[in-house]
């Protein structure tokens, strides 16, 4: 049977790595004027870079818990802790590119940011019920 717990570390991989890219690119904005006219959200490009940073922890943390208690994330879990971890500093960056896009909950940023944020809570909620009930169980 497939482990679908070990996505998790694939994507906590991915997250690390778009983390190094974007402090790279933070460096840049402080160095390079075109850089700065990729990036007039400054503040929020360090945010997506603090997100992905704290995403790639969390999945790799979650990765280590579900072994250590020998538990099998059902997909559906595993599939929204990385959507919603790939996804939310996405929207930093849309931001950081266009600081003066509709962050209204009705607009099409919006309407995308509430999946995203649905996703990454059911995700890592049920992610915290397993292994909780496991550490419960294992007293």
């Amino acid at each position: 049977m497939l482990n679908y717990s070990n996505l998790l570390v694939l994507a906590g991989s991915l997250c690390l790595f778009l983390a190094l890219v974007l402090a790279w690119c933070l460096v840049g904005v402080r160095a390079s004027s075109v850089m700065k006219q990729i990036f007039p959200g400054y503040q929020h490009l360090l945010k997506a870079h603090i997100d992905y940073l704290m995403m790639s922890g969390l999945l790799i943390v979650f990765f280590l818990l579900f072994a250590h208690f020998r538990l099998s994330a059902p997909p559906a879990v595993v599939a929204s802790m990385i959507a919603g971890s790939v996804m939310n500093p996405v929207g930093f960056l849309v931001l950081a590119v266009k600081p003066k896009t509709n962050q209204s909950p009705a607009s099409p940023f919006g309407g995308v940011m509430a999946c995203s944020f649905t996703l990454t809570t059911v995700g890592y909620a049920g992610a915290a019920w397993l292994v909780a009930r496991a550490a419960a169980l294992a007293l």
